[in-house]
């Protein structure tokens, strides 16, 4: 069943891209050999810490990836219950891809080996300038889906994934036995295989997004519902500190903006530094709307809407305005 927002479930995606090792194919790759060797066993970013090896080191190292990870290829097997949710994905007619950090090869020869179609998009380290959990290249593969990335589902089992999804402003689902203290605050569900992960597309439960967490924790879920369905105006005006403003209407769980019809000018870039220097010349709705997309995916700009009015242009302010109205909403239902 679909869930009213901002609440959701994995159930509702759009498009899903999935990682390869120990989502779909299970290869058993262990990399602490290639650690002690290049990088005195510290558990470093293999791809991205190569920048810092001497030419003849790096390019050691990426044989030497490629050939352990084409061994594993060689003796893949099939992640249980992935079958069942590729098969639910397909009955839907939900577009998917798998984004990996793994050579290209190792991917075709893993799929060879546990007898699996490959989709259309596939993207390995070989494919593009960068990896996840660099954003563009989620954000690229959901591009290519023809999805936005705030209604894309990224499917992992790894620490990486959880970050690209953040980054990419998309949500994003750890299938993984245990998991680490340390990767708990990049989590927004959480499940212990593909089985369980099957059985939550099947039944889904109401999660809330990673952002309003606090939200909810602190006002209730009902109030993050209430927040949600509105639309609040923005001051008449640019002002100093408009991107803190923006960000706590938005992590309280706003749903929707409406911009003065201005222009976002240098000045207010100086005076709101969070802003991208790319927004300046835009409309505010634009630049409001580019600052928000990957904090808070969830959230609309307008130019045209009816709005909640009187807001005050103090953040700290804005909590005690939208109880108030929730107060009141609450009592008048």
């Amino acid at each position: 069943m679909p869930f009213k927002p901002p609440f959701w479930s994995p159930a509702q995606a759009s498009g899903i891209l999935f990682d390869w090792d120990g989502v779909i194919a299970e290869t058993h790759l262990d990399f602490s050999g290639i650690r002690a060797r290049y990088y005195a066993g510290r558990r470093a970013m293999l791809l991205e810490d190569a920048s810092a090896l001497s030419d003849a080191d790096r390019a050691s190292l990426m044989s030497d990836l490629e050939a352990l990870e084409i061994a594993g290829a060689n003796g893949a097997s099939q992640v249980p219950g992935i079958d069942g949710v590729l098969e639910w994905v397909a009955a839907r007619g939900i577009p998917w891809a798998v984004v990996s950090r793994n050579c290209r090869e190792s991917i075709l020869t893993a799929a060879e080996q546990i007898g699996l179609t490959l989709p259309p998009i596939v993207r390995s380290r070989d494919d593009g300038d960068c990896v996840k959990p660099d954003p563009r290249a989620l954000n690229e593969t959901a591009h290519s889906l023809g999805v936005e990335p705030r209604h894309t589902l990224f499917v992992g089992d790894f620490i990486y994934d959880m970050m690209g999804a953040r980054r990419a402003g998309m949500r994003g689902v750890l299938v993984r036995e245990r998991t680490e203290e340390g990767w708990l605050p990049w989590l927004e569900c959480s499940l212990t295989n593909m089985e369980g992960f099957l059985r939550e597309l099947r039944s889904p439960s109401e999660f809330v997004p990673w952002e309003y967490h606090d939200a909810a924790e602190a006002m209730g879920r009902g109030f993050l519902a209430f927040a949600a369905s509105l639309v609040i105006a923005m001051p008449q005006r640019t002002f100093r500190g408009m991107d803190r403003w923006l960000a706590r209407a938005a992590s309280l769980g706003v749903g929707g903006f409406l911009a003065p019809n201005e222009i976002f000018s240098p000045v207010d870039w100086k005076a709101n530094p969070a802003f991208d220097p790319s927004c300046m010349g835009k409309s505010l709705a634009s630049a409001a709307r580019e600052f928000l997309r990957v904090r808070f995916p969830l959230a609309e700009v307008y130019d045209d809407a009816e709005a909640v009015s009187g807001a005050p242009a103090a953040a700290e302010e804005l909590e005690n305005f939208l109880w108030s109205l929730y107060k009141r909403h609450d009592i008048s239902i």
